[in-house]
């Protein structure tokens, strides 16, 4: 009832009633910053079901055909004993004899526990083996990949740490959403919450396989193919079992969530016991799962470990579920040398003068969120706030600075911090060279600008919607300030790009001289989901004025009375309240619902598009494509963080915007997330080449062996 209860709430609310200002320290200030991620994931979740039911189909047609294939057409239609003899041959093959003599006496054991057991034994072998392969087909090339690749392994291994850090019962809900209940659901999320061990010991085992016997390989003509195939993955081959019989093991553990999800299979038996509190039925469904675990771990055991029995590597394998790599046993002993303690380069005359036009641009920023930013009404807070274009002419002729919610709000807030970060840069790397934070450098305070700049200009190149919304409502105006910020956001940027040049500063190691198609890879990644954010909601408007009307209210007021009597079907009802707001969705044409191109919305993720466009265009350079020399990667991908966090930061700051300012019912939409999402994403592109970059250091000459050495210079640069 109580979501029937939020549905049509969040259908028939009114418009806000006014109330007093809440504080700051009371539980309710909450509420009035409520974060609409839920929101955003029903409208994608509505948009991906109306508009990519095909794609869907198609993800789920492997796991269909396997199922019945494998379950249904198979084990499930073929006598008893020759499920238990095909599971003997199998453990024969894969180890030996006395291992396929226990497999066939568990499965007898199962199928005297009677008929209905037996069936349900088979439908959960069948269902291990389909969750298992999917691992398989997955993981391993993609461990592969992983082993191979620094870049896929650096994308991958965020993906991985989530999907095991969050609970499958967070994940379960969107494959419930997609796919529905039932077995094909259940074994998707089996193989999400079980594929991360896989990956991470192929990965491990193909970095472990030693770099001498590569270059042998190699130094006998090996192609790379040859050298995967005949040289790392044999070598590698202990580990990976290791993943497949931590998957496996996973998977089994997956059987009881399964059960939840609508799977059958004997997770199913389980958890009807348990609901009827059945002692004899879970006893004996208890066992028979019990033994099923024994037959497959048994099975999938590598030669060379049956020293440690089932519970062992269970309780290993939950104690390492975040850090898989700690399963294998690993010699060979760190060995390295404390650098020599010397001074970090000093910031020398041609340096400063562009480091002091990057804090003079710096401080025009930070100045210009106490000037006016918009004037006569809120240039973005008038989409989601009545008041703000209103037709008493309350806000006529005032005007609003960058931190008012009628002025720049989120983005004169942002370019605040921003400007800040790149005056601290300008003063701890004149103060204090190559001490202060890693980010407090000149290509922080590059990123910084170019996001500085961006913001400005978004906020700039908006449309406005009050001379649009009610005849006669005063159209924002243009402040001084934000045309401020952007002049300041234009100068530091062009101080930061002197100062990266002539700033003393070298990798902590060489880069590599390959072509990085692995970052470029990202940044396109990052673009396409701007250009798919730029499409999607950006402010969804489900104020009652908006859209609900006289029919839908009736429609509405009509399900709630048939809610209230006697033996209702609430569920249907229920469902009957999603299908309407998932049609007004589609429907509504009102003022406050749009993406970020169309001419009735603000336009903010075309402006988002067009930073990320010029992260790629900078990233052409940055992954090597037109010279490969270090300080050259350095400075494009300082550019391509810029735009990339520019794009970030306008999405970010819409998005707070409106949770600062916003009528209640008026929310961002998935577009922004999307949008933040992506530049994030282009951001992180650049981490790799960035964090290595250090301070030079400089040594005094009495530490080199002769004065020959020392050169012409009293000192000799290193890092």
């Amino acid at each position: 009832m109580s979501s029937l209860q939020e549905t049509s709430t969040q259908l028939a609310q009114g418009a806000v009633e006014a109330s007093e200002t809440v504080s700051f320290w009371d539980n309710l200030f909450l509420d009035e910053w409520r974060i609409p991620f839920g929101d955003w994931m029903e409208q994608a979740v509505f948009w991906v079901v109306n508009k990519m039911s095909p794609v869907l189909d198609v993800v789920a047609w492997p796991f269909e055909f396997l199922i019945d294939l494998i379950v249904g057409k198979f084990l499930a239609s073929i006598p008893w004993f020759w499920v238990v003899l095909l599971m003997m041959a199998l453990a024969a093959i894969i180890r030996n004899i006395r291992v396929a003599s226990f497999v066939g006496v568990a499965l007898f054991i199962c199928g005297i526990l009677g008929g209905d057991y037996w069936m349900e034994t088979a439908r959960t072998i069948g269902f291990i083996f389909v969750a298992v392969l999917m691992c398989v087909i997955i993981g391993i090339p993609v461990g592969i990949a992983c082993g191979r690749v620094d870049g896929v392994w650096m994308a991958v291994r965020p993906i991985l740490d989530g999907m095991q850090v969050i609970h499958s019962f967070v994940y379960m809900l969107p494959f419930i959403f997609f796919w529905g209940i039932g077995e094909v659901s259940a074994t998707m999320v089996t193989m999400v919450f079980a594929v991360p061990p896989l990956i991470r010991l192929t990965n491990l085992g193909i970095r472990q396989v030693p770099e001498d016997v590569q270059e042998a390989a190699r130094a006998y003509g090996a192609s790379e193919r040859r050298v995967l195939l005949d040289v790392q993955i044999p070598l590698a081959r202990p580990a990976i079992m290791t993943g497949v019989n931590q998957t496996l093991l996973l998977s089994i553990s997956m059987l009881g969530i399964a059960a939840i999800m609508g799977a059958g299979g004997l997770g199913k038996l389980l958890f009807n016991a348990i609901s009827n509190q059945d002692i004899s039925k879970g006893a004996s469904a208890g066992l028979a799962f019990l033994l099923v675990a024994l037959v497959l771990d048994r099975t999938s055991q590598r030669e060379g470990s049956d020293s440690a029995h089932l519970f062992r590597r269970i309780r290993r394998a939950w104690a390492h579920r975040r850090n898989p790599e700690a399963l294998l046993e690993t010699t060979g002993e760190n060995a390295g040398s404390e650098l020599e303690e010397a001074e970090y380069a000093s910031v020398e005359s041609a340096e400063r003068l562009p480091l002091m036009l990057t804090f003079a641009g710096a401080v025009i920023a930070i100045q210009s969120v106490v000037l006016p930013w918009s004037t006569n009404a809120g240039k973005l807070s008038s989409y989601g706030r009545s008041s703000d274009v209103s037709l008493d002419g309350s806000l006529a002729g005032r005007s609003f600075n960058g931190m008012d919610a009628s002025g720049g709000s989120w983005f004169g807030v942002s370019v605040l911090i921003l400007g800040l970060v790149v005056a601290l840069s300008a003063v701890v790397s004149y103060f204090r060279p190559g001490r202060g934070p890693r980010f407090l450098a000149a290509d922080g305070a590059m990123i910084a600008s170019v996001s500085v700049t961006a913001l400005a200009a978004a906020h700039i190149l908006a449309r406005p919607i009050g001379d649009r919304l009610l005849d006669g409502a005063p159209d924002p105006g243009t402040g001084i300030g934000v045309i401020l910020a952007l002049v300041g956001g234009v100068i530091a940027s062009l101080g930061a790009v002197r100062w990266m040049w002539l700033s003393r500063r070298a990798p902590f190691r060489p880069l590599t001289k390959k072509i990085s198609w692995s970052r470029l890879l990202a940044v396109v990644i990052g673009l396409l989901m701007l250009f798919a954010g730029m499409f999607g909601v950006w402010n969804s408007d489900e104020r009652r004025e908006t859209i609900v009307d006289d029919e839908i209210q009736a429609q509405i007021d009509e399900l709630q009375q048939e809610a209230e009597e006697p033996g209702a079907n609430l569920a249907a009802i229920s469902a009957k309240l999603i299908s309407l707001r998932s049609q007004l969705y589609e429907e509504v044409t009102g003022i406050g619902t749009s993406d970020g191109v169309s001419a009735k919305g603000h336009r903010l993720g075309l402006w988002a598009l067009i930073s990320g466009c010029l992260a790629l265009l900078a990233s052409l350079p940055a992954v090597g494509l037109f010279g490969r020399e270090d300080r050259w990667l350095w400075r494009w991908n300082a550019a391509t963080a810029g735009f990339g966090a520019g794009a970030a930061m306008i999405a970010l700051s819409w998005i707070l915007t409106t949770l600062r300012s916003a009528d209640t019912g008026y929310v961002s939409g998935v577009g922004a997330f999307l949008a933040f999402v992506g530049g994030a994403v282009i951001v992180s592109s650049t981490v790799p080449v960035l964090k290595e970059f250090k301070r030079e250091r400089v040594y005094d000459d009495e530490i080199l062996d002769s004065p020959a050495e020392a050169g012409p210079s009293a000192s000799a640069v290193s890092n």
